[in-house]
């Protein structure tokens, strides 16, 4: 139950933490279950000192977090019940989620390795990545394989939110994040960072507010709170959206969710071919033999009916994945949770 290795293959790193996550609230697991989604699933078992070592395995259209070998930290922030990270990557300044180490206690070790698998898959490619993933499993003799099956094939499914108004570049206008520099000197970086992160969750606490009052209200000619100098952009969008769809009872706060998954990237959006699919399922084979080691646990999502993976695609996916396992693992056990009532 401890020092566990995660093997994640995704196209979204789902390592984010719920916002209303408190430190404590991650060693009671019916808190945790009720506040998890599946973007925010992974750091709160971290923090927990269920994983040590995460591996996130990610197809070549991903680019959240580039990739590399990353020690951080995880903790929570002092005088606060939150959970913060020392990591200096984007993903988690524009959440809000970085501090630097002396401001956490209860402070854990976190190794992040993020590899990007393609069809020219070596051993030679991945020797450096590997060989601290090897020396973990040898020491625990056990890993954690998660598969996402949106990793083969995936949806943006916020691309097509209202599109007839061309919805999803105005959101991408307004929410887009400004990176920190990375040539800067470590201690600028971390100065910046956290300047940067306290405006975005300032800004994105804005926007939620503005985008609730809107649930019940016509326009925002009476509101009064944070954010009003982002209300005439936020009108116009709210005049667009609803000038192309008169008839919709328009879902708001889906669209402030869109908007939040703008950082300095955007959510990975790339529908394969039979023969990407086919190439990826052979890589992902490729790289478990290279681990060399037999996993103790395999969870496998769908993600079709938030449309991640694409429906249509699904099934044919993780007939694939299933026929793989079922040949390299041999005493495996499928079970379908999915089709339970």
């Amino acid at each position: 139950f401890e020092n566990n290795t995660l093997v994640h293959f995704d196209s979204h790193p789902d390592m984010l933490l719920p916002k209303d996550l408190t430190a404590d609230d991650c060693y009671d697991k019916s808190t945790v279950f009720e506040k998890i989604s599946i973007e925010n699933w992974i750091l709160p078992g971290a923090f927990a000192g269920l994983f040590s070592t995460i591996i996130w395995v990610c197809p070549p259209w991903a680019d959240q977090i580039s990739p590399g070998v990353y020690n951080f930290h995880i903790g929570r922030v002092k005088g606060k019940d939150e959970i913060a990270v020392t990591c200096l990557e984007s993903y988690y300044i524009s959440e809000g989620l970085y501090s630097p180490l002396d401001k956490l206690d209860r402070v854990r070790s976190i190794k992040l390795i993020v590899l990007k698998l393609d069809e020219a898959i070596s051993k030679i490619d991945l020797a450096d990545q590997l060989q601290t993933v090897k020396q973990q499993l040898d020491e625990v003799n056990h890993f954690i394989l998660d598969i996402d099956l949106d990793f083969f094939s995936t949806l943006n499914p916020f691309v097509t939110l209202y599109s007839d108004a061309k919805l999803y570049q105005d959101l991408k206008q307004l929410y887009t994040f400004k990176p920190v520099p990375r040539d800067l000197e470590h201690g600028e970086r971390e100065a910046l960072a956290v300047q940067f992160g306290e405006k975005r969750r300032e800004m994105l606490e804005a926007l939620g507010s503005i985008f609730s009052f809107l649930v019940g209200e016509e326009n925002l000619s009476s509101y009064e709170g944070p954010g009003e100098q982002y209300i005439p952009t936020v009108s116009r969008i709210v005049d667009n959206v609803r000038k192309h769809y008169p008839r919709l009872d328009i879902d708001w706060m889906m669209i402030h969710d869109a908007g939040c998954t703008f950082d300095d990237s955007e959510l990975p959006h790339h529908i394969s071919s039979k023969q990407e699919i086919s190439s990826l399922i052979s890589s992902t084979e490729k790289l478990l033999d290279l681990l060399g080691s037999t996993p103790t646990i395999i969870t496998i999502s769908r993600s079709s009916l938030d449309d991640y993976c694409p429906p249509h695609q699904v099934d044919d996916i993780q007939s694939g994945v299933l026929s793989l396992l079922q040949i390299k693992y041999a005493r495996l056990t499928v079970h379908n949770c999915y089709l339970d009532p």
